[in-house]
């Protein structure tokens, strides 16, 4: 195993011990055009836009803060077209009226997109799934968890290669992790997970490893409605069995999962 993947794998199982999540604002983004057939859609969510009823002009104390916001969320329709980019990022504020330049805004550009994008998935999934997981066993609500937050990934399946290249960029690696350490631990909460002692880490490193082998092959999958990634997750966890392997076994996932993310970034002709 070389320096990097082992540190891929213990930057990963610290993020694991150092997470705190709140959920925030919730957000929308672009329907599938393609989507698991086991029900895995994208709910619309309601926006109330209540009027200010101040006489006095609110916009220079409301707006500041809502604008990037507001850039980044534009800009996800654009991702599909100009990948994740500083050009995506510009193009949206474009649109909205404001000049080209406040892409500055954004220093890490692409990755503060896939951020935002990740922090977007990540405010959505127990939305997507209340009331879904009553009457299943818990490898039937891990499966459905990871289903659904690989189906909030499908309207940008043909650039999410570019995403994973980016989020694999060193000054990106802790970012990248720390939400993939957010992902699995959620939805082993969602799906009622109350282990207290070694077995809280093992559970999550293993689905960790799961997730991410699942994610990189719906890359390349073109069946419809990604059904050749179901079966793929279905094979997965039967090599995890019951998501709660030894700890070297849960490495040789992990690693599995970092030597196929540095494969993918090596392929797309970027350095490490």
């Amino acid at each position: 195993m070389s320096i990097l993947q082992r540190t891929l794998i213990r930057q990963g199982a610290s993020a694991l011990s150092r997470q705190s999540f709140h959920f925030t604002k919730r957000l929308t983004h672009p329907i599938a055009a393609r989507t698991f057939t086991t029900s895995i859609t994208v709910r619309s969510e309601s926006q109330s836009s209540a009027p200010e009823t101040s006489s006095t002009s609110t916009t220079s104390t409301t707006e500041p803060a809502k604008t990037p916001e507001a850039i980044l969320k534009t800009a996800l329709t654009l991702v599909p077209q100009y990948g994740w980019t500083t050009t995506s990022i510009a193009k949206a504020a474009e649109s909205m009226g404001y000049p080209s330049i406040i892409h500055g805004m954004f220093p890490n550009g692409g990755a503060d997109l896939i951020e935002y994008f990740l922090q977007d998935c990540l405010n959505k999934l127990p939305l997507e799934l209340e009331g879904r997981m009553e009457g299943l066993s818990t490898t039937e609500k891990v499966r459905l968890g990871v289903l659904t937050r690989l189906g909030m990934i499908a309207p940008y399946v043909d650039r999410w290669p570019e995403a994973l290249a980016i989020m694999g960029q060193p000054s990106n690696v802790a970012m990248s992790l720390g939400h993939l350490a957010k992902i699995v631990d959620e939805i082993w909460y969602l799906a009622g997970d109350k282990s207290a002692d070694m077995n809280w880490y093992t559970k999550r490193a293993s689905l960790m490893g799961v997730y991410t082998t699942t994610e990189l092959y719906m890359t390349t999958d073109k069946t419809p409605n990604f059904q050749a990634t179901q079966k793929f997750l279905d094979r997965r966890f039967e090599d995890a069995a019951t998501l709660g392997k030894a700890s070297s076994e849960v490495l040789q996932l992990a690693e599995f999962g970092a030597k196929s993310v540095l494969g993918l970034i090596a392929s797309k002709g970027y350095r490490m």
